[in-house]
């Protein structure tokens, strides 16, 4: 039996090397259909994980400044999403009434695997792990992400920063924080 798009992806995403990421989901076309398409980056993709991309804090210097402190355990991944999730951080979305911009969170098993942006069209944007920024089908993504996407309303950069800030403290930094 062929493997699936989602495991082809998987395949390419765990085991081809990073460079080849772009020509072998190309050359996947030709096998099975699939409307990836890859995502110019402001930023060089191995600085930054898919919840850095949708949290908005690729560029802001704060975040950038603690992610990189000590051995650069702090930082916006699958702990902070956890974090988020726990806490009831985030604002959950019946999904009839997503609208452009909102998180696209997946899992597997109960526990969180992947984040991305919802664009128009049902579309999404993210960051797929070590690899490249695309832009799919909500289910054109790794099988490793899982099969299960719940929705949550993005927060603003400055409060996307605000969220990372709690979550650092949380993680012994401590901030002097005016109000």
């Amino acid at each position: 039996m062929a493997a699936s798009l989602r495991e082809r992806l998987f395949d390419i995403a765990e085991h081809a090397e990073l460079k080849d990421h772009l020509t072998l989901i190309e050359l996947l076309r030709g096998e099975v259909h699939h409307t990836i398409t890859p995502v110019a980056s402001e930023y060089p993709t191995e600085r930054y994980t898919c919840a850095v991309h949708a949290f908005d804090l690729t560029g802001d210097t704060t975040y950038v400044e603690i992610a990189s402190f000590g051995f650069g355990r702090t930082f916006a991944g699958a702990d902070f999403i956890q974090f988020l999730l726990d806490s009831n951080r985030l604002v959950e979305c019946d999904p009839q009434y997503v609208r452009d911009g909102d998180l696209v969170i997946y899992f597997s098993d109960g526990r969180f695997r992947h984040v991305g942006k919802l664009l128009s069209r049902g579309r999404v944007v993210s960051k797929w792990g070590t690899g490249h920024l695309y832009e799919h089908d909500l289910m054109e993504v790794p099988s490793s992400y899982g099969d299960h996407v719940r929705f949550f309303r993005a927060p603003t950069p400055p409060e996307s920063l605000d969220l990372f800030l709690d979550y650092a403290e949380t993680r012994g930094f401590q901030f002097r924080r005016i109000a």
